[in-house]
């Protein structure tokens, strides 16, 4: 089994690995393309029955994995079996790294109201009096429009508010509720760090 060489863990695909893929589901190009629609809608449905955000890319993913491997010189005898065992594995990557990003959410601190509660955005900083309040304006205005914006938004309002307005701010950006929260703590680390140099330097 052993090769003289390691394949390149940097690979791209080419029109003649894909010609190859088509080659190897049917020597009959058309038939070969028609196969190849039928498998990738069947590792679509898969996909989105397991849940997956993205099923589509997953499934070129699947495939782009076997393809990888016929381009490697691997022998495939059954080519579908072949391509859905890949996707098996694929899926289990997708639910670990689901897993990782919920334990991950599950360890970030509680949300705060920057507006409100700016003593609590440095940890242990600020004693309760408001001191922290010019240098949370001047650290907000320090990000660009689209971050201060963010920030403000995603911690304003009580928490029926902010469940809805959180909702309809991640649909407005185009990105999963889990991504925004991340974005979110990632600006609050930010104006932790520039909260606790202002007070620093008095």
């Amino acid at each position: 089994m052993g090769k003289a060489e390691r394949p390149s863990s940097k690979w791209s695909l080419s029109q003649g690995a894909f010609d190859r893929f088509l080659s190897t589901l049917d020597p009959d190009r058309e038939l070969a393309g028609e196969r190849y629609e039928t498998l990738r809608r069947n590792l679509i449905h898969l996909f989105t029955w397991r849940g997956c955000r993205e099923p589509e890319d997953h499934a070129d993913e699947a495939i782009n994995r076997t393809i990888r491997k016929i381009d490697e010189g691997e022998e495939i005898r059954d080519l579908i079996s072949y391509v859905h065992g890949v996707a098996r594995h694929l899926l289990l990557e997708v639910f670990k790294s689901r897993q990782r990003e919920q334990n991950a959410l599950e360890q970030l601190p509680p949300p705060i109201d920057p507006a409100r509660e700016p003593d609590r955005l440095i940890d242990g900083a600020g004693d309760g009096t408001g001191d922290g309040v010019p240098c949370l304006r001047r650290c907000l205005n320090r990000l660009p429009q689209e971050s201060r914006q963010l920030i403000i938004q995603y911690y304003q309002g009580d928490k029926r508010a902010k469940i809805e307005q959180r909702k309809q701010l991640a649909d407005s950006l185009r990105i999963t509720a889990n991504a925004l929260r991340f974005r979110a703590f990632d600006l609050r680390q930010k104006l932790e760090g520039c909260i606790t140099r202002c007070l620093q330097e008095g």
